[in-house]
């Protein structure tokens, strides 16, 4: 058993890696729970679908291309883990006017599904 904890990511999109900065999150479940309060006490909880996304900042370079970000619509992106597991979010599309600032493009990709492998 290893007690390496995760420090770093790489964010892949279509196979490729994208330059993404320190700081990637990740939104796994596919569903969100709140718990519900009466006089008495807490009842419960309720449930609501919950749309799983990873959000990346990517420094932006020549290569850089924001309309193929932009164009997303039905991709694989993955969250890959230094220790060794991966979270693949499926039929991805990029989210949203993308925003180019200080040589910093921030990215939001949300998706169908989203899996844990590895």
């Amino acid at each position: 058993m290893s007690n390496q904890i995760t420090g770093r990511v790489a964010i892949m999109v279509k196979g490729s890696r994208v330059a993404s900065k320190e700081g990637a999150t990740l939104k796994f479940s596919d569903v969100e729970r709140e718990g519900i309060a009466g006089d008495g006490g807490v009842l419960g909880y309720a449930e609501k679908t919950a749309i799983p996304e990873i959000e990346c900042t990517v420094a932006h370079s020549a290569t850089t291309r924001l309309s193929d970000f932009q164009a997303m619509t039905d991709e694989t992106v993955s969250f890959d883990a230094d220790t060794g597991t991966s979270y693949v979010l499926s039929n991805a599309w990029c989210t949203g006017a993308l925003e180019l600032s200080k040589g910093e493009l921030k990215l939001k990709f949300q998706g169908i599904k989203c899996e844990e492998v590895g």
